[in-house]
């Protein structure tokens, strides 16, 4: 079994494990391998040492990145929008999970740090089927009572952060969960028993690993792994996107005390309730509305 391949119990991969990651190919001319051979030969040094001493002076170091202080959490603010704002488009278009659009309910918000947008999070209604996540939140077997349930727990679809400062992503999680927690009673009129998110665990370009550390130092449970999409979804339509076929962990997080909700009307085919969430979704854009001008 390939190293990347191992995992624990719990979907992880394994203490000293690796995250696959791409092989990088170069191709170079013969005539250049062979000056390079020829310079190896007479200062006793392989090809890539040849290549570091021919470049000593030539190209400068890259300079180590500025040190961020630690995240103040009162600097922190959300506003919610509009997944059409330019400035949302912005930021979830370099999320590395590519855009499939959101069936069923969604709210999403604007991150601000300072006054200044540094990326965006959003909650939409939770996936049909996930083992661990239905284990852990202990969904019916009974498909419409588990469908009215699923109504109380909201998917973290979204998290695109472009501000590095220590401790950030945990304090926006937390300012999120409360907020959209509010929001999501208020728009859709169900408790919000708890949350659920699916990380794709990979080894980024900088030498970190994406793994979800920021959940669990918000005291999200690592509850398992997805199977990934298949070579199609539910519709029969392709899934493009290798990333979307991708094993998952899947992090979940319980509100102490709330019950799931066990009855729910769709607003699907009935236009008096879209016509009400229509309202209420134009209240919540107002009461942000001086934020989000400010990003135009």
């Amino acid at each position: 079994m390939p190293k990347h391949d191992t995992r624990d119990p719990h979907g992880r991969f394994a203490e000293g494990a690796l995250p696959p990651s791409r092989k990088v190919l170069v191709c170079l001319p013969e005539p250049f391998i062979e000056r390079l051979d020829a310079y190896g030969r007479e200062h006793g040094c392989g090809r890539g040492q040849s290549i570091q001493q021919l470049l000593e002076g030539v190209l400068a170091p890259t300079p180590p990145p500025e040190l961020l202080a630690a995240a103040n959490k009162d600097a922190v603010t959300l506003a919610f929008v509009k997944k059409e704002h330019p400035t949302y488009k912005h930021f979830r278009d370099q999320h590395y999970i590519p855009d499939q659009g959101v069936v069923g309910q969604s709210l999403q918000y604007l991150i601000f740090y300072d006054g200044k947008p540094v990326g965006i999070i959003g909650g939409t209604s939770s996936v049909h089927t996930n083992g661990a996540r239905d284990e852990y939140f202990g969904l019916s077997d009974d498909v419409g009572l588990k469908n009215a349930q699923r109504n109380s727990i909201i998917n973290n679809n979204v998290f695109r952060l472009d501000y590095a400062a220590p401790n950030l992503a945990t304090i926006i999680l937390s300012k999120w969960r409360k907020r959209i927690r509010a929001d999501w009673e208020f728009m859709y009129g169900v408790p919000v028993a708890g949350f659920e998110t699916f990380v794709v665990e990979q080894r980024l370009w900088n030498g970190k690993t994406r793994n979800g550390a920021c959940y669990r130092a918000d005291n999200w449970n690592l509850v398992g792994i997805s199977k990934g999409y298949g070579e199609s979804n539910v519709r029969g339509r392709p899934t493009a996107s290798k990333i979307l076929r991708e094993k998952k962990l899947v992090y979940c997080k319980r509100i102490n005390g709330v019950k799931l909700c066990r009855e729910y009307q769709t607003a699907w085919n009935n236009k008096d309730i879209q016509s009400e969430l229509d309202s209420r979704r134009n209240e919540l854009l107002k009461r942000d509305i001086e934020i989000v001008l400010g990003t135009i």
